[in-house]
């Protein structure tokens, strides 16, 4: 049944324009909280929720929503939803699975050559009077010398393999749970060992499961080539924090770029915070004008849902 004037409950902040939209379209409420005590209080009655990266809408959360026909989630990922959980309530979930795929690719290839041109080491160096010591620190690559292995080849893991292929001539070799397809670009498919032993740069472009959670440990470093680059723009707890601090600590890993941990933020005596060779940011790679835009989009599928409409971007079909 579709309700003629729904209740929206937004868990996370959206842009003005997607709360004007959604005003129009319902009554609207907006939370200052987004823990899950908040949502347990707060989501009876509500036909609607939506959610951005931090509210965790668990089993709990949907038994005790009593109304709710649709969660969206303004993001690329569903591992902070119970999607089994909402399909068996018959509560759609939607999301923006195209929303960071530019922006994501665009910070993992600033990443690989920041980190394979030493950058931020030159950078520090200037800056603090070294510059004669900056320019004869010369053993650098250029990104048509390396090999890339892309770990998963999903919409991101693609963008970011074309910009190498296309953009670079850099050389691509790749690991996918499922076949890849037709490609604009050459690629190798490779074992995830083999990928580890022959490519220079690891970038990651898997979302988190029980499968993924944890896969880049202290064994799985051993097995990568000497030197090589870890690029991890994906999920933090894909990644063991402390094995790559330890592997750039005794110069097995050649460098890490992250930008996103387990958890976040770091706290202050994290290994990875005094790490060499690193690039951390602060979860940002979806953070551009546009991408923080498509992800406030999902009020256009959330709206369709409620008018009783397909959505575009459901999370099953």
């Amino acid at each position: 049944m579709v309700p003629t004037n729904p209740r929206i409950l937004l868990a996370e902040p959206f842009d003005l324009t997607a709360v004007a939209f959604l005003r129009q379209l319902g009554d609207v409420t907006v939370l200052d909280r987004h823990d899950e005590t908040a949502l347990l209080d707060s989501v009876a009655g509500f036909d609607a929720l939506l959610v951005r990266s931090a509210a965790r809408v668990t089993p709990a959360v949907i038994e005790r929503a009593d109304r709710l026909k649709v969660i969206g989630r303004g993001g690329v990922g569903l591992e902070t939803i119970d999607v089994d959980a909402a399909r068996s309530r018959g509560i759609q979930v939607v999301y923006t699975p195209y929303a960071a795929t530019d922006a994501v690719a665009d910070l993992a290839i600033g990443m690989m050559i920041a980190l394979s041109r030493n950058l931020t080491r030159s950078d520090s160096l200037v800056h603090s009077g070294k510059f004669l010591e900056a320019r004869g620190d010369v053993c650098t690559h250029e990104m048509r010398e390396l090999t890339v292995g892309v770990v998963g080849l999903g919409l991101i893991g693609r963008a970011v393999a074309r910009r190498c292929h296309h953009g670079f001539g850099m050389r691509i070799v790749y690991n996918d749970i499922l076949p890849a397809g037709w490609l604009d670009f050459v690629a190798t498919p490779l074992s995830k060992e083999e990928l580890f032993r022959k490519a220079d740069v690891i970038t990651l472009h898997v979302p988190l499961t029980q499968q993924t959670r944890g896969m880049i440990d202290a064994a799985c470093l051993k097995k990568f080539k000497a030197g090589a680059i870890l690029i991890n723009t994906a999920r933090g707890a894909v990644v063991d924090g402390e094995a790559v601090a330890r592997a750039l600590a005794d110069g097995s890993l050649g460098g890490a770029g992250l930008d996103v941990f387990d958890p976040e933020p770091l706290p202050e005596n994290h290994p990875l915070l005094r790490a060499p060779r690193t690039i951390l940011t602060a979860h940002i790679g979806a953070r551009t004008r546009r991408g923080l835009g498509r992800m406030n989009d999902v009020v256009q599928d959330v709206a369709r849902v409620l008018k009783g409409e397909a959505p575009h971007h459901p999370a099953w079909t």
